[in-house]
């Protein structure tokens, strides 16, 4: 699996406000924003010093800077107070950081007006209307981003936990599948040695290298289609040892598919299925064929058997653990994207086929 991105860290209210204040006022582009600011007001103060809205505008950038600089100096302490005192202290240190900044402006624009424009206090305005002026730009021009961020970030952090969340269900449906191999293929090696079977000793071979084969892609997140059918090789090659004649098997993938995204034993659960249920229980045996195309936009997988048609078997046939398994995964994998399809062939071939329809370039869970 890939390395958590950083939304993955962020748990819980605290860190999360530690990580927006941090991201949204600890960037070092405050201090040329601030010294642009000084320069232009610096400059400009020959011409406008005697106009209000200069005055104003410069009461106003100077109470927004203040409180840029309390945010920034709150976000260098951000993570460890924090973490320690929760989230209902950063909002009372933002709160003040803009109370301060709002209340500095207010203050600079009474002065200015006052020694500047040389107007008396009661010729200024309703003191109160100016300083929610002062406190309503702050307040939107920093705490509105803040709380943007904080949004998005939070949004990000809800899309982390459903993917680990996804990855953990996968993680579980992939390993119900590991005894599932161990515990029918060491049954079949334990009768044949209880025979004394010639078949014994090659049949112990090629489960090692089905076991080699299998287990490290019981605990992976991806694989190929070329690395599932080395699985379905080996497989088959254990089959082909129990089942003699009566088994019969071709696969027709074009080599240039190998390279193609598979998620880790999709293709071998088809192929069990259609040879214990399908080709095994029939007295003749049967032909399996797997085939594999593609589109544009879809991989599609092939697993046909002529052993004992679907109708044949029991109520429950295509509802059984491996199955079951397997639709779940593709559920959690893909959603809605993906199809399967277990049923019998209605032609002049008789038997039964399995029909898997995935999307390509698709980005699953267990990939991000």
């Amino acid at each position: 699996m890939s390395a958590r991105s950083p939304a993955a860290r962020t748990r819980g209210p605290a860190a999360l406000a530690a990580r927006a204040l941090r991201e949204e006022f600890g960037r070092p582009s405050i201090w040329p924003q601030l010294g642009l600011g000084l320069l232009g007001f610096g400059l400009s103060a020959a011409f406008w010093a005697q106009h209000a809205a200069w005055c104003l505008a410069l009461s106003l950038w100077a109470g927004c800077a203040l409180s840029q600089c309390l945010l920034k100096a709150l976000s260098l302490h951000a993570d460890a107070s924090l973490q320690r005192h929760g989230w209902a202290l950063a909002l009372l240190l933002c709160a003040l950081a803009v109370l301060s900044g709002a209340a500095a402006g207010w203050q600079l624009d009474l002065q200015l007006r006052s020694q500047l424009l040389d107007l008396p206090r009661w010729a200024q305005g309703e003191p109160l209307a100016r300083a929610g002026l002062h406190l309503g730009f702050v307040g939107l021009l920093l705490g509105l981003p803040l709380l943007q961020r904080s949004r998005r970030l939070a949004g990000e952090q809800d899309l982390e936990q459903e993917r680990d969340r996804v990855r953990a269900e996968l993680q579980l449906l992939q390993a119900q599948i590991e005894p599932h191999f161990l515990f029918n293929t060491l049954a079949t090696l334990r009768g044949l040695v209880r025979q004394q079977s010639s078949l014994a000793l090659p049949l112990l071979d090629r489960t090692t290298a089905f076991l080699e084969a299998v287990l490290p892609e019981v605990r992976t997140a991806a694989s190929t289609l070329g690395r599932e059918l080395h699985i379905v090789e080996q497989y088959l090659a254990i089959m082909a040892l129990r089942l003699g004649p009566r088994l019969r098997y071709r696969i027709e993938v074009a080599p240039e598919l190998h390279a193609l995204p598979l998620p880790p034993l999709l293709l071998q659960p088809l192929v069990e299925n259609a040879i214990v249920h399908g080709i095994e229980p029939w007295e003749g045996g049967g032909e399996l064929l797997l085939q594999a195309t593609r589109s544009n936009t879809h991989l599609r997988l092939r697993v046909y058997n002529s052993g004992q048609p679907l109708q044949a078997r029991s109520p429950q046939a295509g509802h059984g653990l491996a199955l079951v398994n397997l639709r779940q995964r593709l559920h959690a994998l893909y959603g809605h994207a993906a199809e399967f399809q277990l049923q019998p062939l209605t032609d002049d071939r008789a038997g039964t086929e399995a029909l898997l329809q995935l999307p390509l370039g698709l980005t699953t869970p267990a990939d991000s």
